[in-house]
């Protein structure tokens, strides 16, 4: 018997189902509010991953970009033991040239335009490709971030060692800090971390931010009540881009009770100034190798198991003992592009010298070691003669050639 049309069309209302479903609607719900406590129990309530490393006696490292609107200025990789409460800071300047794996194609890129074409993970996968290290926290800030700060704790003091005066109508750059023991307010610790002009203006830059390491260390117990405000803390980490969570914050500022300026070190990547197609870049040497070499020296520095490592300004002599005319100049020339500074060049007592050799004058050999990788060169010695005034002393053989020995 079939079905009649007319049937259907006057079929009861009660026979169909509710367009409206509440018992669904009620178990979404119910499923979204069991979601949203699960991720706020486990924000709220879970432990601070600063205060497990710190538990576990792991060195914590951060990787800290410092811009100024839309441009990097500055990139440090950081590392702190809690145990020895010692911070060491690498300065990786924003003109150093690397490959970076951006997710449209991989090009060659400065570091100081990593983070705003690829963002923070692009940045952190360029530099652990670099170092072959792992970096467990990141912290990006703007230097208008730093100017809050600072006049939030009414100002901070420092001994500023040279008068720095820099202005560049065109960018808008007007730099005025005085020498001596003064107070910065919020727009001049801004300028003083923006300073970089001049032949030493690497090492100021640096230097400068020791300047203002220290003396946040100093008001450690100022910063603590000042985050202890929620709403000051929300306002101070409303612009900046972090893994670290609020506890991790506290857990910080906790830690930074056991630093003093002994504890404190700073340093910068050594590479070569190179030109390609008219544009100045630095390039890391030996591909980052000496680099990684100088984190693994600082890890074991911040861990008391080992010295600290040779510091940025290393003193070289070099001296021809070759038949060859010009080579010292030459050499000379070579160690300025790694930024080496050459306080002596010229002619050796003898010109017989079959093979270079380089000399520790001061007794640190690694660090003569690491000079003579730069030339090839395998004959490296210990002569300590400190009335030289030099870390290194470099006698040209004829073995050289070039930029190395053969």
């Amino acid at each position: 018997m079939g079905i009649k049309t007319i049937d259907i069309k006057y079929q009861s209302d009660s026979s169909k189902k509710s367009d409206f479903d509440w018992v669904s609607v009620l178990l979404i719900f119910l499923a979204i509010g069991i979601i949203v406590g699960a991720i706020y129990f486990i924000f709220h309530f879970r432990e601070s991953k600063v205060a497990q490393l710190i538990e576990s006696h792991s060195t914590i490292s951060t990787i800290v970009i410092e811009n100024n609107g839309e441009k990097t200025e500055s990139v440090f990789l950081s590392f702190y033991n809690p145990d020895t409460g010692k911070l060491a800071s690498i300065a990786i300047p924003e003109r150093t040239r690397l490959k970076v794996d951006y997710e449209d194609k991989p090009a060659y890129d400065i570091i100081g335009n990593i983070y705003f074409k690829g963002g923070m993970l692009i940045v952190k996968k360029t530099i652990e490709k670099l170092t072959n290290n792992q970096f467990d926290f990141y912290l990006v800030y703007d230097l208008k971030d730093i100017e809050m700060f600072v006049d939030l704790l009414d100002g901070i003091e420092i001994t500023n060692p040279v008068n720095l005066n820099y202005t560049d109508v065109e960018n808008k750059i007007f730099i005025k800090v005085r020498k001596g023991q003064v107070t910065l307010d919020g727009a001049k610790a801004k300028e003083l971390m923006l300073y970089k002009f001049g032949e030493s203006g690497a090492q100021i830059l640096l230097d400068n931010h020791r300047l203002f390491v220290e003396s946040l260390i100093d008001r450690s117990e100022d910063i603590k009540n000042l985050f202890s405000n929620k709403k000051v803390l929300n306002r101070l980490l409303k612009d900046i881009n972090t893994n670290y969570s609020k506890k991790d914050m506290m857990a910080l500022i906790g830690e930074m009770q056991k630093i003093n300026s002994s504890r404190l070190l700073f340093y910068r990547m050594f590479g070569k100034n190179t030109v390609i197609k008219d544009e100045a870049f630095i390039i890391p040497i030996e591909n980052g190798k000496w680099l990684r070499e100088r984190i693994e020296n600082l890890k074991k520095f911040i861990s008391d198991e080992g010295p600290a490592p040779i510091g940025d300004q290393v003193n070289i002599e070099i001296l021809n003992g070759s038949g060859n005319p010009g080579q010292a100049q030459s050499l000379r020339n070579y160690f300025l592009e790694y930024e080496f500074n050459v306080v002596h060049y010229g002619n050796a007592l003898r010109s017989d010298y079959q093979k270079t050799i380089v000399i520790d004058r001061i007794g640190n050999p690694s660090l003569a070691k690491r000079v003579a990788d730069i030339i090839n060169c395998n004959e490296v010695y210990t002569r300590i003669d400190k009335t030289l005034l030099v870390d290194v002393t470099i006698i040209i053989g004829n073995d050289y050639e070039g930029k190395y020995v053969r």
